[in-house]
């Protein structure tokens, strides 16, 4: 297959624009964290029920040895997914390979955690602006320099690029209590002038602080509108995608002060939160407006978007989403066009 050659522009509008360039993320190991053979602290009560039962047995081995048909699942899942998308006509980017050092960054205690298959969340994409996002869990900050060749890129392309200032490292169980600005691509959608940015009670993410910055940085000529939500999800695309204009698919328990106003009055499609939660049932990749990706598990939530003349494609994620991330989570996108 011929290879998709990067767009010159870099360019995200809309969250239901045609998506036709796209980080994905790649799966690495990483040794499950002997502190966790504890019990997991409430920082991470946002992970599927299954996961937060099997990682104290895992603690202190690699995952491809905990779970070696859920790494190796993985691995296929991610890779399926990028087969799809170039399939499809997505020139798609992947995040390079950390180094030995770079996953020694912010060790705990020995703990060597690290992730790239959630590349939503280092990076943020406005119109033409690349953000290098500041995550709250320490072990994640290091998921930013696998992406730093991309962001290059996109600069040598005219992009703009900013870096949110890193944040100080603290031990897991005292994340909700750390100072931020703390802002993540989970939490942040982009419809049109109206940006969403979500932020969770819990603590493990977004806070209300990394919104006012990025609404700072945006300017006038943006709407950053603050969406509290509950301590059961991470982020606010746990329970929220926008399909096409006026239509979205919704876990309303999650939206603690209501529906946020852009999107209140659309045509909605309600989800559990234990759909958001466990399944990543408000996760899905919009392809188009009107056509999207959902996990194959999810067949009620396909027939109610097929009944609204919605195109869906169903794959298997649920090894990657076991680790509370879906489809959106799982790319980024840096061209999205939209005729307006």
């Amino acid at each position: 297959m011929a290879t998709v050659r990067p767009f010159d522009r870099v360019n995200v509008t809309h969250e239901w624009g045609v998506l036709k360039e796209a980080v994905v993320g790649r799966v690495i190991d990483f040794r499950v964290p002997e502190r966790l053979g504890a019990g997991l602290p409430d920082s991470l009560r946002f992970l599927p029920g299954p996961t937060r039962r099997d990682l104290p047995r895992w603690a202190g081995r690699l995952w491809s040895e905990a779970d070696p048909e859920g790494y190796t699942r993985s691995v296929e899942q991610i890779d399926g997914l990028v087969r799809f998308l170039t399939g499809r006509g997505v020139s798609v980017r992947r995040p390079r390979k950390l180094t030995e050092h770079e996953l020694g960054v912010y060790e705990n205690d020995g703990d060597r955690f690290s992730m790239q298959t959630f590349v939503r969340d280092p990076m943020i994409v406005v119109g033409d602006h690349v953000i290098e996002a500041a995550l709250r869990l320490p072990a994640r900050f290091k998921e930013r320099f696998g992406l730093r060749p991309v962001f290059a890129e996109t600069v040598s392309r005219g992009a703009r690029y900013s870096v949110m200032p890193p944040p100080s490292p603290v031990a897991v169980p005292e994340v909700a209590s750390a100072t931020g600005p703390f802002l993540e691509g989970g939490d942040v959608m982009v419809l049109g002038r109206d940006i969403l940015v979500g932020h969770g009670r819990g603590g493990a993410a977004s806070d209300a602080e990394g919104a006012r910055w990025l609404a700072r940085l945006l300017g006038d000529g943006y709407r950053v509108h603050e969406v509290p939500v509950s301590d059961q999800v991470i982020h606010l695309d746990d329970g929220l995608t926008t399909v096409r204009e006026g239509l979205a698919v919704v876990c309303r328990e999650q939206f603690v002060d209501g529906l946020p106003t852009p999107v209140a009055d659309w045509e909605l499609i309600d989800v559990s939160l234990r759909a958001a939660v466990d399944l990543l049932a408000g996760n899905s990749l919009v392809m188009s407006p009107g056509e999207v990706l959902v996990d194959e598990r999810l067949a009620e939530l396909a027939e109610a978007l097929t009944a609204r003349n919605v195109t869906v494609h169903t794959f298997p994620f649920d090894a990657v989403a076991a680790f509370a991330g879906g489809f959106r989570c799982a790319h980024h996108p840096l061209v999205r066009e939209l005729d307006e």
